[in-house]
């Protein structure tokens, strides 16, 4: 079929562009129905969200036709984030309104319907976003919150880690993985278990997405994009008209910012407004379908 960037979001809000400029109609789902998060693999491109009590899951082979199941969460195990390594979708989740004791799962599939049944792992926060590299999955969460996995299954958590260096977000790219977070943080690491080169930029910019886009990482915040081949030296760039989340793909970059709006940019830095959708886009990918 051909690579396609996809958003998906509110009130079962699903929207494809062949070139992150040039949107399809939106398709739309029940009143309250929210997807939030989006993944490709096996020629097939996955949603995760809920709906009432259930979760909610979709996948498509060519970005119109999409197959949909729900399955109990019981109002508080939900899936938020969601990823394709090793021939599987993983789905991570958990009760995300329960301090101290969210119960995190994680749970997969082969094809983005059949989903086994949730299965709870150690730890007392969710993991919200992980990336697989080096044989390995490399998850960031609540409360500071880091963790290693060989499997997806059973995750090994780095001890002592402050919230204040909660990660937002995580990605691989050049044998290594990088996270960023509140305040500009960034960090390295090969393993998942040793992170090294902290590093801070400015009060106030939050750093919402890394990307690695096949040559250097690029971290998108609040008024400013960081670049870096190795996650230790960091070019600085003020941005403007940022999202609040980023991808990448074809060479270039596509985010949402509220309420609705889809942006392109071909530098990371400055973004401009393509169409703007009845509802908002949570969550954006970029795969190859069929």
């Amino acid at each position: 079929m051909g690579s396609l960037f996809i958003g998906v979001g509110y009130n079962g809000l699903r929207i494809t562009s062949p070139d992150g400029q040039n949107w399809s109609a939106p398709v739309t789902g029940r009143e309250g129905e929210i997807y939030r998060t989006v993944a490709f693999g096996n020629g097939l491109c996955v949603a995760a969200g809920s709906y009432g009590g259930s979760n909610l899951y979709a996948a498509t082979p060519d970005g119109k036709t999409w197959k949909s199941i729900e399955k109990d969460a019981a109002y508080s195990r939900y899936v938020r984030g969601l990823l394709f390594a090793q021939g599987v979708f993983l789905g991570l989740g958990g009760d995300g309104g329960a301090v101290g004791v969210s119960r995190p799962f994680e749970t997969h599939s082969p094809d983005g319907v059949t989903w086994t049944e949730p299965h709870e792992f150690e730890g007392n926060y969710l993991i919200r976003r992980a990336a697989f590299g080096n044989g390995k999955y490399v998850g960031v969460g609540d409360r500071g919150r880091r963790a290693v996995s060989a499997d997806g299954r059973q995750w090994q958590d780095l001890p002592h880690v402050k919230a204040i260096d909660t990660l937002v977000d995580v990605a691989f790219g050049n044998g290594i993985f990088v996270g960023v977070g509140l305040n500009g943080l960034r960090q390295r690491t090969t393993d998942g278990q040793t992170w090294t080169d902290r590093q801070l930029g400015e009060e106030g910019e939050h750093l919402n997405s890394i990307l690695w886009n096949g040559e250097k990482f690029v971290a998108v915040g609040f008024g400013v994009t960081f670049t870096s081949t190795d996650a230790r030296k960091w070019t600085r760039l003020p941005n403007h008209n940022a999202p609040l989340t980023a991808t990448y793909g074809n060479g270039v970059y596509v985010g949402t910012q509220w309420k609705g709006r889809l942006l392109f940019s071909t530098d990371a830095v400055e973004w401009k407004e393509t169409k703007k959708c009845d509802y908002h886009v949570e969550a954006l990918g970029f795969g190859i379908l069929g």
